[in-house]
């Protein structure tokens, strides 16, 4: 199956959120979400950069480490620092980040507490108000 741009920066955004749920460095979050953020508008095929064996790191916010993360995913298909850092934070957990008041800091709480890593499986903890029974989670909490 060919790998998009799109694809790309799918993989870039899911690391930022993995990073940023596990608080790792600010400007490495940032530079994930920039470069998610420039290849998503960018109106060249990366895969046709990489055969052609240009230079990516030439390309507005990517240096040359992200560079040859895109090349890695190009190649593979994956980056294997995704799933690396999957093996520690699944990277369903993500998904969780789009429910109204979790945020990057608190979408591992769920995990930690009740190894919840889907949105059904919070609904479900939701409803047999587990989550409110969770430290810093209560009736004031958009989930319940």
């Amino acid at each position: 199956m060919p790998i998009h741009n799109s694809d790309v920066a799918e993989i870039f955004n899911k690391m930022a959120d993995l990073l940023e749920i596990e608080r790792a460095n600010r400007f490495r979050i940032r530079a994930y979400r920039g470069a998610a953020q420039a290849i998503t508008g960018f109106p060249k095929s990366l895969k046709d950069m990489v055969e052609e064996g240009e230079d990516l790191s030439e390309l507005p916010g990517i240096g040359k480490v992200l560079a040859g993360k895109i090349k890695e995913i190009m190649e593979t298909g994956e980056l294997s620092q995704l799933k690396k850092l999957g093996s520690k934070t699944p990277v369903e957990l993500s998904n969780l980040m789009k429910v109204a008041g979790l945020g990057p800091k608190r979408v591992k709480v769920p995990y930690d507490n009740l190894g919840i890593t889907g949105l059904k499986e919070l609904e479900k903890a939701a409803e047999e108000e587990k989550i409110k029974k969770i430290k810093g989670f209560g009736k004031k909490t958009p989930l319940e």
